[in-house]
């Protein structure tokens, strides 16, 4: 609890004094770092005199913030990961519609609100990856594949309980139902090299290490690898290969970053013109080449790193269903001890 209202009190501290919503401004909270986004935002500031704030935090500290400040919120833009996030936050009144013709037009109408209250700005893949010396990927085409008995004992994956797993799990509801869902659970846990621990960059590592042979990650983590100012995090890109699943023609769980105006935003006009800009082709290229997230809009290719990889079968049509099964996916993560 300590450590929470630290968090807080760094984000207070950050905050922009004195704003005023006549100002060429606008306030941004984000769960990506502000250096991270620094060139996207001198080049919206180039384009249109208006200067963006950003405070950076982890995304439920930032939606609590919102929350305690309410209608005294100096926050016009909500950036986090995530579309139960972004649910959440559209349950609790946090944010509020935008109607756009150019984000219906730029962002499929699969990776946004359909009531407009928050719009998707890039797809992260949850793949599988491997051991190049000691598996051949063509022992492994879906998830279905990663409970069959020859991996048991050989799997790293990260907590089950966190978001991204937890997603995961969701879609599995969605597309093929509980019964299917706590069965993999169960055989996947089974299956497990150790118990879950560190990130997602750790089970990529892990894999270099001998730990295991194949391991389930975001996508974006292996490009970063890919790009690390460290030496060895580039030799695990180089050791690891990645596989995008499909079962029975459903493509490989996907889940996105998104955007939303807040309910209390005091530079709305501009707030709705930073949002459009993020869903501009120059902006989703930045977030395919430096982020190694896949672009939203139907009408770009990913890059050449991501293109690389192979193609990707996104599985769009789960992605608006996933906070339905949010909580019958963590039941079935604790039952099954994951």
């Amino acid at each position: 609890m300590g450590k929470l209202f630290v968090i807080l009190g760094i984000v207070v501290g950050l905050v922009p004094l004195h704003i005023k919503a006549d100002n060429q401004m606008v306030n941004v909270y984000s769960f990506r770092q502000a250096e991270l986004i620094n060139p996207l935002l001198k080049e919206f500031t180039a384009q249109t005199g208006i200067k963006v704030n950003v405070v950076s935090g982890k995304a439920n500290v930032l939606m609590q913030r919102l929350i305690d400040d309410g209608k005294n919120s100096r926050v016009d833009i909500l950036l986090t990961t995530d579309v139960a996030r972004l649910e959440q936050a559209k349950k609790l009144n946090l944010i509020q519609p935008v109607v756009s013709q150019l984000l219906q037009s730029n962002v499929p109408s699969q990776l946004r609100d359909p009531e407009h209250f928050w719009v998707g700005l890039s797809i992260r893949a949850r793949a599988i990856f491997y051991a190049k010396s000691r598996v051949n990927p063509a022992n492994i085409s879906s998830y279905q594949n990663l409970i069959e008995p020859k991996w048991k004992g050989k799997i790293c994956s990260r907590k089950g309980e966190h978001f991204y797993n937890r997603s995961m799990i969701a879609s599995f509801i969605y597309n093929y139902g509980e019964k299917w869902t706590n069965n993999w659970t169960n055989l996947f846990v089974n299956n497990l090299a150790m118990r879950p621990l560190g990130g997602d960059r750790d089970q990529l590592r892990m894999l270099v290490m001998g730990k295991c042979d194949v391991a389930i990650a975001n996508s974006y983590y292996y490009g970063m690898l890919s790009s690390s100012n460290k030496a060895q995090d580039r030799q695990v890109y180089a050791q690891v290969g990645i596989i995008f699943p499909s079962n029975d023609g459903i493509g490989t769980h996907i889940n996105i970053s998104g955007v939303a105006l807040t309910s209390a935003a005091k530079n709305k006009s501009n707030a709705i013109k930073f949002i459009e800009f993020l869903t501009t082709k120059r902006a989703q290229q930045y977030y395919a080449e430096f982020n190694h997230e896949y672009p939203i809009r139907s009408d770009m290719a990913p890059g050449q790193l991501l293109t690389s990889w192979g193609k990707l079968l996104a599985d769009k049509n789960a992605v608006l269903q996933l906070p339905k099964y949010h909580e019958l996916a963590k039941e079935i993560i604790r039952k099954n001890h994951w």
